[in-house]
């Protein structure tokens, strides 16, 4: 009798070979176990990022009004904002140019962000903050770090450092103070006009935010460099 055509081998069957291979490794699994643990690290997820935050006091020492600058630190590789965007470089570079440096400044410990989280921080922040786009007041270093901590922990920068963006509200009344931060040669930049740190995080997320990150609960200090 006239046999039919062959059969056609599902794809999803197991071959012979493949079959015996699995076969095989349970049983080296079993005279090896540190093989059976190397696989199965293999296939964890991989580590959370390390997370600091970077402040240095510039500008004049005054009782009420004290300017900083800041920037954020993910697994030794520091993001600061200026006139030509986000800058990255290893350790706390964008620190070194300021007079009060290092003695004065201050790295915290903050909790760990998801990798995945600090992998995409330059996507996900880099149209906010474009070269050419930075202003002394309402747009700067101070602002994008306090978008960075939201975007990767879900806080904020504590008000303490931010007071510079606080003067811009009341630019008027303090006049003198900010041509003392820049050296007599402030002008404000058309292209950060209606930029705003709370309308960015509103974007990036829809989560509640928690102010005073650094107050009695917060991370501790540790000696800058």
């Amino acid at each position: 009798c006239s046999q039919g055509p062959p059969r056609r081998q599902s794809p999803l069957q197991e071959q012979p070979e493949v079959m015996a291979g699995t076969l095989l490794a349970r049983v080296f699994d079993k005279m090896d176990p540190r093989r059976r643990d190397t696989r199965r690290r293999s296939a964890s997820p991989p580590p959370p990022a390390r997370v600091q935050l970077v402040v240095t006091p510039i500008g004049p020492k005054l009782p009420k009004f004290q300017a900083y600058h800041s920037s954020i630190v993910v697994d030794g590789m520091e993001y600061s904002f200026g006139g030509h965007g986000i800058v990255s470089a290893r350790g706390h570079a964008s620190h070194r140019a300021f007079p009060r440096a290092p003695a004065d400044t201050r790295i915290f410990d903050l909790p760990a962000a998801r990798r995945a989280d600090a992998d995409n921080l330059m996507r996900k922040l880099g149209p906010y903050f474009r070269a050419n786009t930075y202003d002394l007041l309402r747009k700067n270093c101070n602002s994008f770090t306090d978008c960075a901590l939201h975007y990767l922990l879900g806080q904020r920068l504590d008000k303490q450092y931010r007071c510079v963006e606080q003067i811009a509200h009341t630019a008027d009344r303090h006049a003198c103070l900010i041509q003392a931060l820049s050296g007599g040669g402030y002008q404000p930049n058309r292209n950060a006009d209606g930029f705003s740190v709370d309308k960015v995080v509103l974007e990036m997320h829809a989560t509640p935010l928690v102010d005073g990150m650094l107050g009695h609960h917060g991370p501790r200090p540790l000696m800058a460099y």
